[in-house]
């Protein structure tokens, strides 16, 4: 006996083939059959949906999160759920909940306050089990998988200390990272512009790379440099795939400064020239111009050993302070300036933690810099340090061409990076796919459906080696969203971004209602998808 029986719908369904007018049948969660229209559908029983004009696709896979404390703060996930994705793959750019140890934790929670939001959260787990435990225990409305970030691990033995590790330190690290994929994870990612992951050099990740390949999980990695040395970086990544036999992710692909334009045609190509663990290395990509972090991941490296607390110690300090600003405007030797990448002026502050602070918000440091009568390089320390690092920025650092180059890729995904830091995070943690079935589909036509339905669902659930979803074929789950291709769009803007998309009024996370004509139901349905194991 069916569930739901969802008629008269336009079917994508994910493999990138041409869509069909049909019907979807839901049984105990899964996907029952799929008929074409003129074939006699036998479902019996349950409810029916008619979905006349609406398309129906596979819930989409968000390849690049960091929801790590959203889902524990808010279970339903309504900005992901009201957008269509119904799995979110966490532990990306070297930050993950877990692996955690009492000496180190408070140093990993610190560094992370500024990607994962919601910082006065308890983080009650030191463990991966324990994290999956926490999301099992509440329930989520989405679907949820997990990497393993290297510098949560490298925090975990180390500290944030810029070194080599010792023998004893790396085999510690192997041992976390081993115990973490025998829980699930889907293999490595790393953030090579981020304390501690910076701090790490080539052998010690290849090294990490082998104990992935053993358990046939992936390398993901925010490279060491997205402007001027972008090959060598991508370089660098597919040498690491190598090391362990794994396939290779580069998370938010793209190429930073109008002096680097079009250099991504040269990094695609060097992927498309290159096989690790078996297969083409892949991308992901979000759909804007401007990317997000945290501001003090913009500082220079020597400047974060120690964490936060000893960047603020060295910013009250006369002398360590004016060295900071006086590399803000020359560089150090190996480490990829952004802001003298993108200039001050594309630097715009998102989101401060002290009520005082807040006309900085929406304001670029140059301009910030003017109003003060002192240099941008100065106003940055300041900010940081009236915030006590607990300060968000939206960054513009790429082009149109760029962004459409990437996104033509066969093998490019999205992924939206969204931060849920602040009154006014990027506005691609509630819009990025409905900003592309609007904007690159139906208005400027980039894209067909089929493909970008493809790169949302089919393709990153090949990338991370989940079985089981991104499909709607027989014995799926019944992870599905059904929308209005000829309305979909976004409505969150950079100025009033937590906005929720429009023309998405069904999504279902297997086989249950988590958004139901267009109102987010409360149910929490989600599971924890674990690397090697079903679905079920």
């Amino acid at each position: 006996m069916s569930d739901l029986l969802i008629r008269g719908g336009w079917i994508v369904d994910g493999s990138g083939a041409p869509g069909f007018q049909g019907d979807v049948v839901i049984a105990e969660g899964r996907i029952e059959a799929v008929y074409r229209e003129g074939q006699a559908s036998v479902a019996t029983g349950g409810k029916s949906l008619d979905a006349g004009g609406l398309t129906v696709a596979p819930g989409f896979i968000d390849v690049h999160t960091h929801s790590e404390l959203a889902l524990v703060a808010d279970p339903t996930s309504p900005f992901k759920i009201a957008q269509g994705v119904t799995t979110e793959i966490l532990g990306n750019c070297g930050f993950s909940a877990a692996p955690l140890r009492p000496t180190t934790a408070a140093l990993q929670q610190e560094v992370s306050a500024g990607v994962f939001g919601h910082a006065g959260l308890d983080w009650n787990w030191e463990t991966l089990t324990g994290y999956f435990g926490r999301l099992e225990a509440d329930g989520t409305a989405v679907n949820t998988a997990t990497l393993v970030g290297h510098g949560a691990l490298r925090n975990a033995v180390m500290g944030f200390e810029a070194r080599d590790p010792t023998p004893e330190e790396m085999e510690a690290m192997r041992l976390l990272l081993a115990e973490c994929m025998e829980a699930g994870a889907l293999g490595l990612s790393t953030g090579l512009v981020y304390p501690p992951g910076c701090y790490a050099q080539t052998p010690e990740l290849k090294e990490l790379a082998k104990v992935v390949g053993r358990y046939g999980g992936i390398y993901a990695t925010h490279l060491r440099n997205q402007s001027a040395g972008l090959l060598d970086a991508v370089a660098e990544a597919l040498e690491i795939g190598d090391a362990g036999n794994i396939p290779v992710q580069i998370s938010h692909h793209k190429c930073s400064g109008a002096a680097n334009r079009g250099l991504v045609r040269e990094s695609l190509a060097l992927l498309d020239g290159a096989r690790s663990g078996g297969v083409r290395p892949g991308s992901d990509m979000y759909p804007y111009l401007a990317g997000s972090s945290t501001l003090v991941s913009l500082f220079p490296p020597w400047s974060l050993e120690g964490g936060v607390r000893t960047l603020l110690a060295r910013l009250r300090d006369d002398a360590q302070r004016t060295r900071i600003e006086k590399e803000f405007s020359v560089g150090v030797a190996g480490w990829e300036n952004r802001i003298g990448v993108v200039g001050w002026e594309n630097i715009f502050v998102s989101s401060v933690s002290r009520p005082e602070n807040g006309g900085w918000i929406g304001r670029n440091l140059q301009d910030i810099a003017a109003s003060r009568g002192q240099p941008p390089q100065s106003t940055i320390c300041h900010v940081v340090l009236a915030e006590e690092g607990r300060v968000g920025y939206i960054g513009y650092n790429s082009s149109e061409e760029d962004l459409e180059i990437m996104m033509h890729h066969p093998r490019t995904s999205f992924g939206s990076d969204g931060l849920d830091v602040g009154e006014r995070p990027h506005p691609r943690l509630y819009g990025t796919f409905p900003r592309v079935l609007g904007e690159y589909v139906r208005r400027r036509g980039v894209l067909t459906l089929e493909e970008a339905v493809h790169k949302m669902t089919a393709l990153p659930a090949s990338q991370t080696r989940l079985e089981g979803v991104g499909r709607i074929q027989p014995g799926y789950r019944a992870d599905l969203v059904l929308f209005d291709a000829e309305h979909v769009d976004e409505r969150s803007t950079f100025e009033d971004p937590r906005r929720y998309p429009e023309g998405l009024p069904h999504v279902f996370v297997g086989g249950t209602a988590v958004v139901k004509d267009g109102h987010i139901t409360g149910a929490l349905p989600g599971k924890v998808l674990r690397r090697g194991r079903s679905t079920a």
